[in-house]
């Protein structure tokens, strides 16, 4: 099933994807396989997130974490990663206090058994700081932003991890007006994505849009026009219509009229 999903998602056809989680779903209750359920709860979480349907997803997880409880799996890795993945459902959701709630009972996990400089520590690193930026304070934020990156930076072939915190970190530069930092941390990160590799990341159309944020600021119009419109065409045939794709749209339009008053 997993493998089916993963080919799903890149040719972009969502809505079988959708539709495959839901029968193999409703196989695994009637068989009564809870890891598969928890696996496939887990896997919605992000199909629904990732589609615009983050309350939806929020739900899910609720479902997800009961039957952690009732598996006996509460303190384990799964646990750690159903609160992750459950937290940032409700980030998306805009439930932010509920979600940095479950973020830092996860943290408290992975540091309980010992991965304190792993891959989930620095995407719950990653995660707190956007809830920190939600709530304008950059500042701590920035602070969440750098222990990912340097936790991240000592992992062997970590590049796409890095990649992605260094896009984050430049769009809170950004929002702290430090530009000149902001713009060396993604054209680092660009370069990861615009190799073979990179290119495949569902994150690269994230760093498109976050450079045409930046080329926007700088006020070089056509650049940030070309940026915003190639991070529409990355997001649209990896992911199909997204909450993603209206904002970027909504940048668009918001630039087009500053371009036409200039």
């Amino acid at each position: 099933m997993l493998a089916k999903l993963d080919y799903f998602y890149e040719q972009g056809r969502l809505k079988d994807a959708e539709k495959l989680l839901d029968n193999t779903l409703c196989e695994a209750q009637e068989s009564r396989n809870y890891s598969a359920v928890l696996t496939i709860y887990n896997e919605m979480e992000g199909l629904y997130r990732t589609t615009g349907r983050a309350d939806k997803a929020a739900d899910i997880s609720d479902n997800a974490l009961e039957l952690i409880v009732q598996m006996g799996l509460a303190g384990t890795t799964h646990h750690a990663t159903t609160l992750q993945n459950g937290a940032t459902a409700n980030r998306v959701a805009g439930n932010f206090t509920k979600a940095l709630d479950m973020y830092q009972q996860a943290a408290e996990i992975y540091k309980n058994l010992g991965q304190h400089t792993s891959y989930q520590m620095a995407s719950l690193y990653n995660n707190i700081s956007h809830i920190y930026q939600g709530q304008k304070q950059y500042e701590k934020a920035l602070e969440y932003l750098n222990m990912a990156l340097n936790t991240v930076s000592v992992i062997p072939d970590s590049e796409a991890e890095i990649a992605t915190s260094k896009v984050a970190l430049a769009l809170c530069l950004m929002s702290m007006k430090q530009n000149d930092e902001a713009e060396k941390h993604l054209r680092d990160a660009l370069g990861y994505y615009e190799s073979p590799v990179g290119a495949m990341d569902g994150h690269y159309g994230s760093a498109l849009s976050a450079m045409g944020e930046f080329m926007w600021r700088k006020k070089y119009y056509t650049d940030a026009v070309v940026y915003y419109e190639k991070a529409l065409n990355v997001t649209l045939n990896r992911f199909g219509e997204n909450y993603g794709c209206k904002i970027i749209r909504s940048n668009l339009e918001k630039l087009h009229k500053e371009i036409e008053n200039q």
